[in-house]
């Protein structure tokens, strides 16, 4: 008997069951894509530091799941050694990722390392920067607003207890804000790897430069006043063949980097002042102090005695100090071309070709006319531009040193030979940058219409904002 031949229709009812079967469960998938989150802001952090963070986001912080031009906000406190400061951050988030739109930015002095017996007088000390932030924040985004505060080499120097009675203040005083703080983070003295590693992760943020290979991100080196830190992004064969305690890894975009990060901590520039001040054969007659200058420099507690030579000050004759003071010969456990000061292996032979240095070295070329645009917010220099100005500087009298550097402070300008030489020192024997290769002074980074200061606490904002911390 011939069969008639089955319709589409027939053959969907006799095989409805097994539809039925196979259709559920791809409903189900369907439905779950449809309701999943969209993926979390793109924050870049990571690797060690960012896991050194972690407890601040765990039990309070959830992953931002913000619509589109929704805005966010964190506060960020640097204390550094001569200073208090703010940055008062603001992001919108773009497509999935959270965009810096604004940093108003306010400092103070002096820092908080200035009131090592009276405690609660720091804390007092950042009233006006917390008014600020207070002012900037709205209202109604205050009380889930993040906010930090981050101590580094001032506080780090101070005798023993000093500087956790400090902490426990200026806790217990920003505590008392609407803002959202991290009882066991929030207030901390900042390693100086991890303000390394910020200040790298920030400038190559605001560079655009993360996400792209090693090779093509930039140097950081930032000089502060207690502390100098270098960092760059190193290859894979060459961090695993690196030396314990020098490489972190750093999650930029869907690039991982290998960091190398070193803190020279006591060799800041002001710390510097004082090595080079005590160092045992100048005492009594220094050739980085004027010849008609005399008095004392106090730094860390200590009080150091200013004694110029009879023959004046000298750029090249204070640069011999300073290399005495770098100690550049220590051992460092690698090959002495791997070496940078102080037994300090410097990253190895690969070196980056893009070198930003940044804080003090930005300060003192401004103050010494080796900028000489108000308005620059970077500025391309070589070695022999630090040497003219340290020349002009070493060889000018004290009683003339006003009237030809007149964007000096007049309590530094006994110093500006000695910061000078220091600096030109740091860079081409410490950290050994040929004086024909050019750096980029920075303060400040073009960054999508806007100047922001290319310093660690962006870094440290972005890794409060997040709690997805990649390692």
């Amino acid at each position: 008997m011939l069969r008639r031949r089955e319709s589409v229709a027939d053959k969907l009812y006799r095989y409805r069951g097994v539809a039925t079967v196979v259709a559920v469960p791809v409903v189900l998938i369907l439905l779950i894509v449809l309701v999943m989150p969209r993926s979390a802001p793109k924050m870049f952090g990571g690797g060690e530091v960012a896991e050194t963070l972690a407890e601040e986001a765990e039990g309070k912080a959830t992953r931002i799941k913000a619509p589109t031009g929704t805005e966010t906000y964190a506060v960020v406190f640097d204390a550094g050694s001569t200073g208090s400061r703010v940055h008062i951050y603001k992001f919108v988030e773009d497509e999935g990722e959270m965009v810096l739109q604004g940093d108003t930015f306010d400092q103070l002095k002096p820092g908080l390392s200035a009131y090592p017996e009276t405690p609660d007088d720091a804390a007092k000390s950042l009233e006006p920067l917390l008014k600020l932030a207070l002012k900037t924040v709205p209202e109604n985004l205050q009380k889930s607003t993040k906010l930090k505060l981050g101590a580094t080499a001032g506080l780090r120097l101070l005798k023993e207890g000093q500087a956790d009675a400090i902490l426990a203040s200026v806790k217990k005083y920003l505590a008392a804000s609407p803002f959202q703080m991290d009882d066991k983070t929030g207030v901390t003295i900042l390693d100086g790897t991890m303000e390394g590693g910020f200040a790298w992760l920030t400038l190559n943020y605001l560079l655009g430069k993360l996400g792209q290979q090693e090779s093509e991100t930039v140097a950081a080196i930032d000089l502060g006043g207690g502390s100098v830190q270098q960092a760059f992004a190193i290859s894979q064969a060459d961090a695993k063949a690196a030396p314990d305690g020098y490489i972190i890894q750093l999650a930029g975009g869907p690039q991982m980097y290998n960091v190398y990060v070193h803190s020279y901590l006591g060799f800041g520039l002001m710390a510097g002042r004082a090595a080079v001040l005590d160092w045992e054969d100048t005492r009594a007659a220094n050739p980085c102090i004027p010849n008609d200058h005399a008095g004392t420099y106090e730094y860390g507690g200590k009080t150091y005695q200013l004694a110029g030579s009879s023959s004046g000050a000298a750029f090249d004759a204070c640069s011999k100090v300073v290399k005495l003071v770098l100690k550049l010969d220590a051992d460092c456990g690698a090959p002495v071309t791997e070496c940078a000061f102080n037994g300090a292996w410097g990253g190895g032979p690969k070196r980056p070709s893009a070198i930003y240095v940044s804080s003090y070295f930005w300060d003192r070329a401004v103050e010494a006319g080796v900028i000489t645009e108000s308005d620059a917010i970077t500025w391309q220099l070589k070695g022999a531009d630090v040497i003219k100005a340290g020349d002009k500087a070493c060889g000018t009298p004290l009683s003339e040193m006003g009237s030809a550097f007149p964007l000096v402070d007049s309590k530094q300008l006994p110093y500006l030979c000695l910061d000078l030489s220091f600096q030109h020192t740091l860079l081409t024997e410490g950290f050994h940058i040929p004086d024909a290769t050019p750096i980029t002074l920075v303060k400040r980074v073009q960054y999508k219409g806007q100047e922001v200061e290319a310093a660690w606490p962006l870094g440290a904002a972005i890794n409060l904002l997040s709690d997805s911390h990649r390692g």
